[in-house]
């Protein structure tokens, strides 16, 4: 099976009370049998959130399932996996709301 490739960076801005920090980054490559971007792009279309936290949803959640997916066997997600597939299948049966949602700022 092929897969799209991604890198994947999350970048620390502030702390918990808000501080500003800086040089703090987390930067990997991760492969996925989905376009993560498209997902994203669905999703910001069918949910009432923010596009900043569709997006969250959308990266976390497949990134998230691609590693269920690969390791399925391994008993960490033997619980987890049918609410997962739950999930997705819901996700992906909401419908388009027309109107994307308001970007964050």
């Amino acid at each position: 099976m092929s897969s799209y490739r991604y890198r994947i960076t999350v970048e620390k801005l502030a702390d918990a009370k808000g501080e500003a920090v800086t040089g703090q980054s987390l930067s990997f490559y991760a492969a996925n049998h989905d376009d993560i971007l498209a997902i994203v792009q669905r999703l910001e279309t069918r949910l009432p959130f923010t596009s900043g936290t569709a997006a969250s949803l959308g990266v976390g959640l497949k990134l998230f399932s691609e590693v269920a997916l690969a390791h399925r066997n391994h008993p960490l997600f033997a619980e987890i996996r049918p609410a997962l597939s739950s999930f997705i299948q819901q996700l992906k049966q909401m419908p388009a709301t027309g109107d994307s949602a308001p970007a964050e700022g």
